[in-house]
């Protein structure tokens, strides 16, 4: 038998980690692993036919497992909070996307350049996923599953986790939008400066790479964490 304490724990973790809406999050879950695992197909399919291994195409292949993981990470970790109905949209921007991923890990042979502005292209990509979550849960609907969800705690509680995953949406635009300039002025950079190939592909690397690490480590939950309206409660997420 659990002790009093032990089982208001327990409900307490219910709540918190359990998806507010199941089956959006079910449906949303079966699609991005769906769309997902065509592009790791992809990606094995290259590495298979490849005969001759360099550092660039090395490169090329750790930046698109890189996009795989953070992509499919950050989509599994929003997706409890996903509340409102499925539309044509949650279905054709994924797969768009994961058709864009195909062409990068098909790409790898090309020039840096070519391979930047495929970047570029995902992440217009998801840019129109969070900017399409969030059109879809500001809504007086959304706040009052909300609401539902979190009623065994404090009232001014799911008031405050709907408000900063609302932000976190923001954020997110604010900063994959910044990063789709950087990505302009990294392809124009490959393209027209006269510098080795070589040179110019091991800077798009180090630069996308860095930017595909911040992206995974700032995450949902992290940012929940990290919140000052959220932190009071003391809860992990």
């Amino acid at each position: 038998m659990k002790s009093e304490n032990e089982l208001e724990d327990y409900e307490l973790k219910n709540v918190l980690h359990k998806p507010l809406a199941p089956y959006v999050a079910s449906m949303n879950g079966i699609l991005i692993h769906l769309v997902q695992g065509l592009v790791l197909a992809a990606l094995f399919y290259v590495i298979s036919i490849q005969e001759h291994w360099t550092p660039l195409l090395l490169g090329s292949l750790i930046i698109s497992f890189g996009l795989v993981i953070g992509i499919w990470y950050n989509y599994i970790t929003n997706n409890q909070y996903h509340v409102m109905r499925i539309t044509i949209m949650d279905v054709i921007i994924p797969i768009v996307l994961a058709v864009f991923q195909c062409a990068l890990a098909l790409a790898i042979n090309q020039p840096i350049y070519v391979f930047t502005l495929l970047v570029i292209t995902i992440n217009i990509m998801i840019e129109f996923i969070y900017l399409n979550s969030y059109i879809k849960n500001k809504d007086s609907l959304a706040l009052g599953i909300f609401k539902e969800h979190y009623k065994k705690l404090e009232f001014q509680f799911a008031q405050n986790v709907y408000d900063e995953f609302i932000r976190f949406h923001i954020v997110s635009m604010k900063s994959v939008f910044l990063f789709i300039i950087i990505l302009g002025i990294l392809t124009l950079f490959d393209y027209y400066f006269p510098l080795n190939l070589e040179i110019k592909s091991y800077i798009s690397f180090i630069i996308i790479g860095i930017f595909l690490i911040m992206g995974v480590y700032y995450d949902l939950n992290r940012f929940f964490n990290n919140s000052e309206k959220l932190k009071k409660y003391g809860y992990k997420w």
